[in-house]
């Protein structure tokens, strides 16, 4: 057993001592992009569509051949329109979300083409969200618009692969560890529905999650191309 221990640990110094996928100065360039749709009926009374879409890019700075620090930036947006009987029913919900991220890249090559890594740093968040309700819907909301931020630091492990000299894909869990302070005020009290409370609600909370489980695994898991610039 102490041998092949022996032999993996030789094995994981002599893939790091002749890696040669990066060098100092590399930039690797990893943009994103997500789409989400659903359409209901509930029991032929009314129905419910939503719609969100994510943009993103990354963009790592190698200091080393192993260590890079990056920028990261993302936004959100998401609607959705439930409808009832009447013109008059209808629910509408429009959500925009923007983040900036900062953080530090370490690689631990294992093979010429595979290496472990990961990502430390913070990152930072702002949302506002409007609601607007008529008819049967009046009490779906308490507030007719909300806005908050948030900061948080994280870390989490991943894989990469190096497809070809100048692309490569990682698999990461980023939910992984997450300390995370956040700030929300709601507004505009919905005044018609049962839902009525005095605004302006203002909230803060701190949470901190290492929410990666055998039954979560693949939707806390993200998959990433990027682009290695020489």
């Amino acid at each position: 057993m102490k041998q092949k221990l022996l032999l993996l640990f030789i094995g994981v110094v002599i893939a790091s001592t002749s890696w040669s996928q990066l060098v100092a100065g590399n930039q690797l360039l990893g943009p994103s992009l997500s789409i989400n749709s659903s359409n209901n009926t509930y029991n032929a009374l009314g129905n419910g569509k939503s719609f969100g879409v994510g943009l993103g890019v990354d963009w790592i700075k190698m200091k080393t051949a192993t260590v890079g620090y990056g920028v990261g930036l993302n936004y959100n947006f998401a609607k959705s329109n439930t409808t009832g009987l009447t013109p008059t029913d209808y629910a509408r919900y429009h959500y925009n979300y923007v983040s900036l991220s900062f953080f530090r890249r370490k690689y631990f090559p294992i093979h010429e083409k595979w290496s472990l890594f990961y990502d430390a740093g913070i990152a930072g968040g702002y949302n506002n969200a409007k609601y607007d309700q008529s008819g049967s819907y009046a009490s779906t909301n308490m507030y007719t618009k909300s806005n908050g931020y948030n900061i948080s630091a994280f870390a989490y492990p991943g894989i990469a692969y190096f497809i070809k000299k100048n692309f490569l894909v990682d698999i990461s869990l980023p939910n992984f560890l997450t300390a995370t302070f956040s700030h929300q005020k709601n507004d505009g009290a919905n005044s018609i529905g049962n839902n009525y409370q005095t605004a302006p609600n203002i909230g803060n909370s701190f949470a901190f999650n290492s929410t990666v489980t055998a039954s979560n695994i693949l939707n806390a898991t993200t998959l990433n191309f990027r682009w290695i610039i020489q």
